[in-house]
């Protein structure tokens, strides 16, 4: 019996010149072939996750939130958001790396990820060819990610699949990993090869006649069948992502926007500074007192505020205003 399937490592358009389709083609091509989960892991970006989850809510598909992450030594792995901390993880380290680059470039090193960030699941991707040089990176993964470490096996039929899968197996037991089935995807469909090696061209600012073993070597990485799936991954690997898919329970849905709370004084609530800063506000804007009808239509206003717990928006919008005067920019409106 062939075991259900959880894509865990994919790529939409919102990698930048790597991807080949957009969010809701992938969500709504794994529903249809019967995926229980697939994760969106952009390269260090969650770009495309908002547009995902809507697309998956509606296919009625898990979504599973993560990144791929390309460290300054090379070793590559994708994080996966198991919980809201691991989302709040996830998003402080996209946020580092992408500040210690370019526009449009990232650097993250070893140095900068946290030990045994909580809420976050590893895979280590191992390179096309494992050796000695790079033997070290699973044992810094399952060092860093005590317990939530795990090993893609990416099969794309190429030369000696089964060697592959028996060279990483037996390095997975060694270091006490994992093994799980990942599949790499940058389409949701075959025929979009043509466009995915346009991209890798342009990508690298080449002819796509003079482009060559730069392109992926075949169409593989694309969104396939659980029985193409099954083909060519043991019952295990495949069984494997839906037990990794299971430990990602969070959803976008739990997300909350927090205001900053530095800018409410230590003895005051956000409803009563904001109350002052408004009764501060109203004296200055009527010295011989205000007049009833804007009295009534204050205190209104304060009681709605309260009722919705809108009153850090105020508060943030005049901070930005304070600033803004104090540093003579016009600020209307």
């Amino acid at each position: 019996m062939i075991p259900g399937y959880a894509e865990l490592h994919c790529a939409t358009n919102y990698s930048f010149l790597r991807g080949a389709s957009d969010p809701e083609e992938l969500v709504h091509r794994a529903a249809e072939l019967g995926y229980r989960a697939l994760a969106i892991t952009d390269e260090c970006s969650v770009a495309g996750v908002v547009r995902a989850h809507v697309a998956a809510k509606d296919a009625k598909l898990k979504l599973i939130v993560g990144t791929e992450l390309t460290l300054t030594d090379g070793m590559k792995l994708v994080l996966l958001v198991s919980t809201l901390a691991g989302y709040e993880a996830l998003c402080e380290l996209i946020t580092k790396a992408r500040r210690a680059a370019p526009k449009g470039e990232y650097l993250l090193s070893r140095e900068d990820v946290p030990f045994a960030p909580a809420g976050l699941q590893a895979l280590w991707i191992p390179p096309a060819k494992v050796v000695p040089d790079t033997i070290c990176q699973p044992e810094w993964i399952a060092n860093r990610f005590p317990g939530n470490a795990w090993i893609a096996i990416e099969l794309h039929r190429g030369a000696d699949d089964a060697g592959r899968i028996e060279e990483i197996e037996a390095m997975g037991a060694r270091l006490g990993l994992t093994c799980v089935a990942a599949g790499d995807v940058h389409m949701h469909a075959r025929a979009r090869k043509k466009l995915q090696d346009v991209m890798t061209a342009i990508r690298h600012k080449c002819p796509l006649a003079e482009i060559g073993r730069k392109l992926q070597p075949n169409g593989e990485r694309y969104l396939r069948s659980i029985g193409r799936l099954a083909a060519i991954n043991p019952p295990r690997l495949l069984a494997t992502t839906l037990d990794l898919a299971a430990r990602c329970t969070f959803s976008l849905d739990e997300i909350r926007y927090e205001y900053p709370e530095e800018l409410v004084p230590a003895e005051e609530t956000p409803t009563t500074h904001l109350r002052a800063l408004t009764l501060k506000g109203l004296a200055r804007r009527y010295p011989q007192g205000a007049p009833a009808a804007v009295a009534q239509t204050v205190e209104h206003e304060l009681k709605l505020i309260a009722e919705l717990a809108y009153e850090p928006f105020f508060l943030t919008v005049n901070d930005i205003v304070e600033f803004a005067r104090g540093e003579k920019i016009l600020c209307q409106g």
